[in-house]
């Protein structure tokens, strides 16, 4: 469970945003490449991009299950 006192910065809250829009109405996981490509699309840079995903999941707003990752609700 996330900790609700850690915000997002501007960059981790437009990629949550984005993953949000792009998987979570369709599929209950997805991929690490997948997350990249889809925030690569955004703008943001392939290393920026594993960058913010490994800092949403250390702040709790993604998860990770066998390779999976997933949104935390």
């Amino acid at each position: 469970m996330r900790n609700q006192q850690t915000p997002l910065e501007p960059t981790e809250k437009d990629a949550l945003e984005r993953l949000r829009e792009e998987y979570e109405p369709v599929v209950d996981s997805f991929s690490r490449e997948v997350a990249v490509d889809a925030l690569v699309e955004i703008d943001l840079e392939t290393a920026v991009a594993h960058n913010v995903l490994d800092r949403l999941l250390s702040k709790g707003y993604l998860y990770a299950v066998d390779d999976e990752l997933h949104i935390t609700d």
